[in-house]
């Protein structure tokens, strides 16, 4: 069994940052659940494609698996009702700075 590592864009650690104590718990047990199983969460659609949604409670992890170098990057942890949009804003800031 393939053996991965978890990496953290900036953003997603400052998001860390700023959760209750409590939430944090759950994030890490989740994030140990991705290592141990990184494609259990559902993958996404459309502009979001190969990226892959981990649901915990009311919370979304956003990750992506890279497979030849055996790292799980995690994009954007957040409240379901407005994660994938702050992914696809993030990706679009992104991109801008890439042009």
């Amino acid at each position: 069994m393939k053996k991965y590592r978890i990496r953290f864009t900036p953003e997603a650690s400052r998001l860390i940052s700023k959760f209750h104590p409590d939430n944090k718990k759950q994030i890490k047990q989740a994030l140990q659940d991705l290592l141990i199983n990184p494609y259990t969460g559902s993958d996404l659609q459309e502009e979001l494609y190969g990226f892959k949604s981990f649901k915990l409670k009311r919370y979304r992890i956003l990750y992506n698996i890279n497979e030849e170098d055996s790292f799980i990057q995690i994009f954007h942890i957040g409240h379901r009702s407005d994660v994938y949009e702050q992914l696809r804003r993030l990706l679009n800031e992104l991109q801008e700075k890439s042009s």
